[in-house]
């Protein structure tokens, strides 16, 4: 098995965190075309590669034609105008037709619930063991390119300015995080669908925390309510955020009040799919 960890050279929070992951892989630096950064090494019976990019990692559409893996971790800076502070995980794709920020509208990446929430996982214990003081460490809802991968990929990122992208403590986290993940190979959990709340998916962190659910695509309510108008174009988005996941998909979970329209989609695609719907 191969795993790519990729970042933007040009991201000082992607590649502090790559650089440390570098040492802690203990991997050796390479050369392979097109790819200005390579190094490669080994932990329990998988081979990883980190690979940095000049490009922005919204931009990472391209992965899968400069190196081939099972699948693929990007580590990166979020930026929020709220300038929470925050250490996050999370699946892309334009569940909307509209693609501001890299991808294709309309179109859900190859989600990895069970890394996910190992890097999930991780995170909130080495936060705690640090502590880190006011950083939040949550899972934040599907959004943002690349989308056009065969292959999973998950973000794992730094929030969300400047001061939290180039601490090295933060960074140190993040890849200590992704190393642990990359040590268990994955979570055992629940795979899961949530839909609705907000952009930070507080209410389903909690319940992968407690119920053993992990999460592939999250559909914010703000997402939902762009569709309401073309019920056809949501359940087309419902279907793609079931089938688009490195695992099976046992549960779909509802989260606060959502429209009749949200609740009889979500139920006819559960039913046709055989998944759970848990309000």
């Amino acid at each position: 098995m191969r795993v790519v960890v990729a970042y933007s050279i040009n991201d000082v929070a992607g590649a502090g965190a790559a650089n440390r992951l570098v040492e802690l892989l203990r991997c050796r630096d390479t050369v392979l075309e097109g790819i200005p950064r390579v190094c490669i090494g080994s932990l329990a019976g998988r081979e990883f590669y980190v690979t940095g990019f000049y490009e922005d990692v919204l931009h990472f559409d391209f992965l899968e034609r400069a190196v081939e893996a099972d699948y693929y971790i990007v580590v990166s800076r979020h930026s929020a105008v709220s300038g929470i502070k925050s250490l996050t995980v999370h699946h892309t794709g334009n569940p909307t037709p509209r693609a501001e920020y890299g991808g294709r509208p309309l179109e859900l990446s190859v989600a990895n619930p069970p890394i996910a929430l190992a890097i999930l996982r991780a995170l909130r214990e080495l936060a705690r063991e640090k502590p880190l003081e006011g950083i939040s460490v949550t899972y934040e809802v599907t959004h943002h390119g690349p989308t056009g991968l065969s292959k999973p990929l998950t973000f794992a990122e730094i929030g969300s300015t400047p001061a939290e992208w180039s601490n090295a403590v933060l960074q140190e986290v993040l890849a200590r995080a992704v190393y642990t993940a990359l040590l268990g190979g994955g979570s055992s959990c629940i795979p899961s669908v949530g839909i609705g709340g907000g952009h930070y998916a507080q209410q389903f962190t909690e319940r992968s925390f407690n119920y053993g659910e992990c999460y592939g695509h999250i559909l914010s309510r703000h997402a939902v309510k762009e569709l309401r108008e073309n019920l056809d174009l949501f359940r087309f988005i419902v279907e793609q955020a079931v089938r688009r996941e490195s695992t099976e998909v046992r549960r779909v979970v509802l989260e606060g009040k959502n429209p009749s329209y949200v609740r009889q989609v979500v139920v006819e695609v559960s039913r046709e799919y055989g998944i759970e719907v848990v309000e």
